[in-house]
């Protein structure tokens, strides 16, 4: 099998300090945000770690007893998410600016996959199946906010026009990317088709039998460029990566390594548009797909 080089970022633990849990996003630029978290009684205490070609830029949150996991920028200032909420009136989202003042709060659903704003202000938000499945607004898999909090974009209600009812529904969202303000990509349970959607208002549906087969299958991570995936592991083979050419539909999977040909069998993937980032050990790794195939 090919080998592919990646590149070392850097160790999660030399940039936050000590802290108990961390969690990794990917801003709209293609640029890594770490949000690691330190419990003490009932509060947690969060940093936000913004890590750019420039350096890294932290933000301190105040004191929370949410349990947020997902961070992104939001304009100038932070969205910050709960994934899980026990009602539908609850806020689990929360705006804040960089001199640690809430600036506004609310209800995003149970059941957040995934979260991701755009350069204009909008905030996609991918559902697994608890939410899809549970009495939440996230029972479309898949939906668009505005700043303020208002659904914009409803993949069902997209899903059951009469124009596309060729689209699979989603059950549960197993990967999002955000490449622009215009196009949105999705992989998703039970059909596993890769969709394109453009402006909330046209589609393209990739259904190709690759995508629900050995190795692909179950990937939660894929980057994009042009006419090219590259998916990360799906559900059986961890240290893999596989090139699909939506072009020719082929698959030709790698091995990364790192600079000293050292194998990477990293513990998840995460993407968008066109980087693709491997966390092993607490070591972050970055892929490029445009780099790889120019």
């Amino acid at each position: 099998m090919n080998q592919i080089q990646v590149t070392y970022k850097f160790n999660i633990d030399q940039i936050a300090g000590k802290h108990d849990t961390h969690n990794i996003c990917i801003d709209y630029d293609g640029n890594l945000i770490l949000l690691a978290t330190t419990k003490i009684g009932k509060n947690y205490y969060y940093k936000i770690f913004h890590v750019t070609e420039w350096g890294v830029h932290t933000i301190i949150i105040p004191p929370s007893q949410e349990s947020f996991y997902y961070v992104q920028p939001l304009g100038n200032n932070w969205l910050l998410v709960n994934a899980r909420t026990d009602n539908e009136e609850s806020h689990n989202a929360f705006v804040y600016d960089e001199n640690q003042n809430i600036l506004s709060s609310f209800h995003m659903g149970d059941g957040i996959e995934d979260v991701q704003t755009t350069k204009n202000g909008e905030i996609w938000t991918s559902y697994f199946d608890e939410g899809v499945f549970g009495n939440s607004i996230g029972a479309s898999g898949l939906l668009c906010f505005d700043k303020n909090g208002a659904v914009i974009f409803d993949f069902t209600k997209f899903a059951q026009t009469p124009n596309n009812n060729d689209i699979p529904f989603i059950e549960d969202c197993y990967a999002l990317n955000v490449f622009s303000n215009e196009t949105v990509y999705l992989y998703y349970y039970s059909d596993f088709p890769l969709l394109a959607l453009h402006n909330k208002t046209n589609y393209e549906l990739l259904n190709n039998d690759l995508f629900k087969k050995y190795p692909i299958v179950g990937s939660k991570a894929f980057s994009i460029w042009k006419d090219s995936i590259l998916f990360g592991h799906g559900y059986n083979n961890g240290n893999q990566l596989h090139l699909y050419s939506i072009k020719n539909k082929t698959l030709q999977s790698y091995i990364p390594v790192n600079e000293e040909n050292a194998i990477i069998n990293y513990d998840y993937a995460i993407g968008r548009k066109q980087r693709l980032f491997l966390i092993y050990n607490n070591s972050v790794y970055h892929l490029n797909i445009k780099d790889m195939l120019e």
